[in-house]
């Protein structure tokens, strides 16, 4: 049975009562309460004056004990310097929470790191510490495209189960807009592994062919051959050098269809970890390769639940060590 506590409109009716000379079981009886009830309520709040009860006095003394009888939060300084230090390097309550690599003991959970927030225990209350996601519509894409190279329904079926590593996807950030003008023609060239997470990513000063495929086999040519084998991007035309890039770096290049970027999920989300750096409509040449890097190191370094908490680099450094012996 669910207990629910006296109010003030009661208060007042129990004075009243006790006022009119009613007994206690017959002040339980008019407000449908337990006689125990009643009687504890009188005991406790009693004022000692002329008047032995006064509602406004009893609730003042409901109120107060109200304050001291939930459990107290227990939060060690080295746990509140930890949670702080991981969330001003963007990751959330749920990675810090179920990363056990490093973390002191007795560590709380992320509802209860959620909870902490919200009362101003850690970051001072700051939300906006926090990493937040939205929902926008993106532009139709009106650039070029080309109709050659692979098409992805030919694509290995190993690629959808992510049971290896050495595919990838591949795509292009662009800097904003002012109307329908580029702030600039700088982009980013970025791409994601699909199985470790793993994010790279290379500063341009436009998205010409020659140098998108350049700057992908720059990234990609220090891994060995068995950490690339496919990699998946869009058809744009600034991916028409596809086959220099296969010929080099001994892979096959998958193109999506037209409007299908969900086809390249694992890039598009990575590339939206991303823009939490660089938000849409900033001027990508105001930033420096140095500067991307470091973004880049916060990214690979952070636990991912669809990895069970592991980093990307600590899945690919591990998958290299296989291949080396």
């Amino acid at each position: 049975m669910r207990y629910y506590h006296l109010t003030i409109s009661e208060r007042a009716f129990v004075y009243q009562f006790n006022q009119m000379g009613m007994g206690i079981r017959e002040i339980a009886r008019a407000l449908n309460r337990n006689a125990s009830t009643i009687s504890r309520e009188i005991k406790r709040n009693h004022c000692g004056r002329k008047f032995k009860y006064l509602p406004h006095i009893a609730q003042q003394k409901y109120e107060k004990r109200r304050l001291s009888c939930h459990r107290r939060t227990k939060m060690d300084e080295s746990i509140k310097n930890y949670i702080e230090n991981k969330i001003h390097q963007n990751w959330s309550p749920e990675q810090i929470a179920c990363r056990e690599c490093g973390r002191p003991d007795n560590f709380p959970s992320f509802a209860t790191i959620y909870r902490w927030i919200n009362h101003g225990y850690l970051i001072k209350g700051d939300k906006t510490k926090l990493r937040r996601k939205g929902r926008f519509t993106r532009p139709q894409e009106k650039r070029g495209r080309f109709n050659i190279g692979k098409t992805i329904k030919s694509r290995p079926k190993e690629v959808y189960k992510r049971n290896i590593m050495g595919h990838w996807e591949a795509d292009t950030v662009e800097s904003g807009r002012n109307g329908h003008t580029r702030k600039s023609k700088y982009c980013f060239v970025t791409i994601a592994e699909r199985k470790s997470r793993l994010y790279l990513a290379k500063l341009l000063p436009d998205r010409t062919e020659k140098n998108v495929t350049a700057a992908i086999i720059e990234l990609l040519s220090d891994f060995p051959d068995e950490l690339v084998q496919t990699i998946t991007c869009d058809r744009g035309k600034e991916f028409a050098g596809y086959k220099e890039i296969e010929e080099k770096l001994h892979c096959d290049m998958y193109f999506a269809d037209p409007y299908c970027a969900w086809q390249k999920g694992t890039n598009e989300n990575s590339n939206g970890l991303l823009r939490e750096y660089y938000p849409k409509g900033m001027d990508l040449s105001k930033t420096t390769q140095e500067d991307l890097s470091e973004k880049l190191a916060l990214l690979n370094n952070r636990p991912r639940k669809c990895i069970e908490f592991s980093t990307p680099l600590e899945m690919i450094e591990s998958n290299s060590t296989e291949c080396c012996t």
